[in-house]
């Protein structure tokens, strides 16, 4: 049951850090080299990028189902763009009825319950198709590094106390890209949860003039609530599992037992059995992500209680400012 990232990705003066340190360089310079020598492919539609700088979860697809509620209530019709990571698919229209996370991933099968949800490794040809079953707008989830195709606005999502970790570039620290590289890139940074890393601190005295906004995630209180009072066990293989197991406890629940697995982690029998077994020496309930449901094997999920998360926005001028001069623009 491996754990997503290693430690010294947090530690600014580990030894493994300083060692891998031209691994990054390397890695860098093979990123922006990519990105310079790329030919984008420009839709006829917005093309709306919800990416991150940092390597695992932060939040972006509960941000990017936000997103695209907000143009359904103005009238307008989103299509969500993914690689479909995790996935044996390399490209399709996802169809809830026929595929399954080992066939699209887990987060194309989030997007999918809320707009029609391309997945396509190749994002040109993807907005393409999206563009040919008449979206208004795309709204990729992550792509952030990818070249190929031409965004009309970026989001820099960071995760509020993850930030940056020890702010080395990949496999030296968690960052995909050098920061200014990335954020030189972006029209806004998004901050998600309480900024215990200082992230929009740091971001503003590079990037003053690029704006800066908040959100949080919440979790559906008809499904929190019948669970106060009773002992849960929680398990998760998401970016930030520990995100989830504290957010069940500030909200009062009384978890006896966690279980980390790494992100878009591919449950078998032999996990939920091992999972049902620690529940039960404890006398509590298996509860885990919406994320992470649509990995386990359909018979055990009657046995456990899923909990479904949200965006709210905190800041919802800046955010609307930024999207609302996309509403209902046909070019």
């Amino acid at each position: 049951m491996p754990i997503k990232s290693p430690a010294f990705w947090e530690k600014n003066d580990s030894v493994a850090s300083k060692l891998l340190a031209p691994f990054g360089k390397l890695y860098a310079f093979v990123t922006e080299r990519r990105m310079k020598k790329a030919k984008p492919y420009r839709a006829k539609i917005p093309v709306i990028c919800v990416g991150n700088l940092v390597m695992g979860g932060v939040g972006k697809t509960p941000l990017a189902v936000s997103i695209a509620e907000y143009f359904k209530m103005n009238g307008m019709r989103p299509v969500f763009l993914t690689r479909g990571y995790g996935g044996g698919l390399k490209k399709c229209l996802v169809d809830l009825d026929k595929h399954t996370a080992p066939d699209v991933g887990d987060e194309a099968m989030i997007l999918a319950r809320v707009a029609p949800t391309v997945v396509n490794a190749d994002r040109a040809k993807g907005a393409a198709f999206a563009e040919k079953i008449g979206a208004e707008v795309i709204i990729m989830d992550d792509g952030f590094q990818n070249p190929k195709l031409e965004k009309d606005l970026s989001f820099a999502v960071f995760d509020g106390r993850y930030g940056c970790g020890n702010g080395k570039v990949f496999p030296a620290g968690p960052l995909r890209e050098p920061l200014a590289d990335g954020l030189a890139r972006a029209n806004a940074f998004i901050v998600v949860g309480k900024d215990l890393a200082g992230v929009k601190e740091k971001i503003a005295a590079d990037f003053p003039a690029l704006p800066f906004a908040a959100v949080h995630i919440e979790q559906d209180q008809k499904i929190i609530q019948p669970l106060l009072g009773k002992k849960l066990f929680a398990f998760a293989g998401i970016g930030l599992p520990a995100k989830f197991f504290d957010m069940l406890k500030d909200y009062g629940c009384d978890v006896v037992g966690t279980q980390a697995f790494s992100d878009h982690y591919p449950y078998t029998d032999d996990d939920l059995i091992k999972l049902a077994d620690m529940a039960r020496e404890q006398n509590a309930v298996l509860v885990t992500t919406a994320k992470d449901a649509v990995r386990v094997p359909k018979r055990f999920l009657p046995e456990i209680r899923i909990v479904e998360a949200y965006t709210v926005w905190d800041t919802p001028d800046v955010l609307c400012g930024l999207l609302s001069r996309f509403l209902n623009r046909k070019d």
